[in-house]
């Protein structure tokens, strides 16, 4: 018996029902009978609910099955209330003998009753019928209870039809795509071409949600979103801007959702949230406004586990899932490539904090900006900015002076490859803030080109600038990174470039890509190495105030 899936071991027991209560309550919290199962059916409600620890949001009518000593959890409003109704019953099965045991009954998902009114009408039935204290009309209530259940397991348990899946894929798209329209029920029906009733079955026997759940979870998660880089936007504009026309309706779905309302949320994030760094760019960021992330991924590419020593390790090249959600962080900033659409792992990721997506088409300053307003830091990036665009024109005037025209070229050395790197990156400190000369070609790379040996001739470069490519932070990486530049010393080619003739190459490899990445600490750091390797005097007479 215990093999069968659950709606059919609840399709082969008897049930007795014991007792019915409708109840109309400020929130509370009670434990159900140790003994016997139970119903508890949401009438109307906002807020949330715990059964046994796990937490529901309360946006329609609802029917919990309660196992023994089940744990209940009202969270609604101060103003609210919640009407319900409370079944206890008895459920037996077959003891495989000809008789009949007490069935422990499985842990249950909740439901949403296709036509609740009706099945509130034969709850209220049921309860008169034991009021009256007669043994036919007991019987009678628990043969209206068996219709009860037989029309939920039919409700509820026949798989959607194929044709139904497709349908409601595509509905799964519109909402995301269509979020801030006017959207009812009726209308993704007939998208999907499915009757609306069966829709919104079959929709929940796939989705686990309602359509209307599923809206709303994308709309609030789009409000936080908004809410967290929003500059100054009304909350009536941000209410608008994700689907719903009134923001005092929109205030209180989102308070129900998230359990503050939207300027606490703003507040809480304004004033020292977790904050996880999906990429090494979003954790330069937050350390050049002396913040320490909450939580990022962690490895010895970008090498910084001294500034890092109270972060929570999420991952080493791609954020994991599974420890993300263990840090629960309340905001997460990561990186998005141009013209491309998130990825499903990014989806998920949306799921679990309001996500910053920083573009690939913006530069390094909009990053940093753009994070200092989420973390309320605005100020301080602007001093950070101007001291940093001071120290580089300073060091731009005096490489003027010592190295005039010549050009330098950034080289990365990896294992068995290497690159050039160009306008993006080492390119934005190099090229742009500091003003040094772009040898030929490079001004068509933006972030790196693989060349050969030989094809480092055609770019005619003063000097050289060696670096790591596609270093993966371990020390076995060093090693073969090592190993490589040594073999440059017997290569012909490498020989024969002018800068290496002339003496004028310059290492920073030992680093890994320290100095390579694209965020504001790494861009600092190598504004003070570039003064070091070049200008020797004008470091030694600590002219670089920090």
């Amino acid at each position: 018996m215990h093999g069968l899936d659950p709606f059919t071991r609840l399709a082969s027991c008897l049930y007795r029902v014991l007792d019915i209560q409708h109840e109309t309550a400020c929130p509370l919290e009670y434990q159900h009978d140790n003994s016997h199962d139970g119903w508890l059916l949401i009438h109307a409600a906002e807020g949330r609910i715990a059964v046994n620890g796990r937490t529901y949001s309360l946006r329609q009518p609802t029917l919990f099955w309660l196992t023994p000593g089940a744990t209940v959890q009202f969270f609604l409003p101060a103003e609210d209330q919640a009407a319900y109704d409370r079944v206890r019953f008895q459920a037996f099965e077959s003891d495989g003998h000809g008789g009949l045991v007490p069935a422990h009954l499985p842990n249950l998902e909740p439901i949403s009753p296709g036509n609740v009114d009706s099945l509130a009408e034969k709850i209220r039935e049921a309860k008169q019928m034991l009021q009256r204290g007669d043994a036919w009309e007991a019987m009678r209530a628990n043969i209206l209870f068996q219709e009860m259940i037989l029309g939920l397991l039919r409700e509820h348990a026949a798989p959607p039809k194929p044709d139904a899946k497709r349908g409601i894929a595509l509905t799964l798209s519109y909402m995301e795509e269509h979020y801030p329209a006017a959207i009812s029920r009726e209308q993704l029906a007939r998208l999907a071409g499915l009757q609306p009733d069966y829709y919104s079955r079959a929709f929940k026997k796939l989705v686990r949600l309602s359509p209307l759940e599923y809206l709303t979870g994308i709309r609030m998660k789009h409000a936080r979103q908004l809410l967290v880089q929003s500059k100054g936007e009304s909350l009536r504009t941000i209410a608008h801007k994700v689907g719903f026309s009134d923001e005092f309706y929109f205030s209180r779905r989102f308070k129900a959702e998230t359990g503050h309302s939207p300027a606490a949320f703003v507040k809480k994030i304004r004033s020292g949230c977790k904050i996880a760094a999906l990429n090494h760019q979003a954790t330069g960021h937050l350390l050049a406004l002396g913040i320490e992330p909450y939580a990022a991924v962690v490895n010895g590419a970008f090498p910084l586990s001294a500034r890092l020593k109270r972060t929570i390790a999420i991952g080493d090249s791609f954020p994991d899932l599974e420890k993300l959600v263990r840090a629960q962080p309340d905001v997460m900033v990561t990186r998005i490539l141009p013209e491309r659409e998130p990825t499903a792992k990014e989806k998920l990721l949306e799921q679990i904090a309001p996500t910053v997506a920083l573009s690939q088409a913006d530069d390094w300053r909009t990053h940093f900006q753009t994070i200092a307003s989420i973390v309320g830091k605005e100020e301080r990036a602007r001093e950070w900015l101007e001291r940093y665009d001071h120290q580089a024109a300073e060091i731009r005037r005096q490489l003027q002076r010592v190295i005039g025209d010549e050009s330098i070229l950034v080289v990365g050395i990896g294992v068995g490859k290497m690159c050039v790197y160009g306008m993006r990156n080492v390119g934005a400190v190099l090229y742009g803030d500091l003003g040094v000369q772009v040898p030929k070609g490079v001004a068509e790379i933006g972030h790196y080109r693989e060349v050969t040996m030989a094809g480092l001739t055609a770019f005619e470069a003063d000097r050289i600038l060696v670096t790591s490519y596609r270093h993966d932070g371990s020390k076995r990486m060093d090693e073969a990174v090592g190993k490589e530049i040594t073999a440059l010393s017997s290569c012909t080619e490498w020989q024969g470039l002018q800068a290496v003739q002339t003496g004028k190459v310059s290492f920073l490899h030992d680093a890994r890509h320290l100095y390579t990445s694209y965020n504001a600490h790494s861009h600092d750091l190598l504004l003070q190495k570039m003064a070091q390797l070049l200008l020797p005097a004008f470091a030694d007479h600590n002219l670089l105030t920090r």
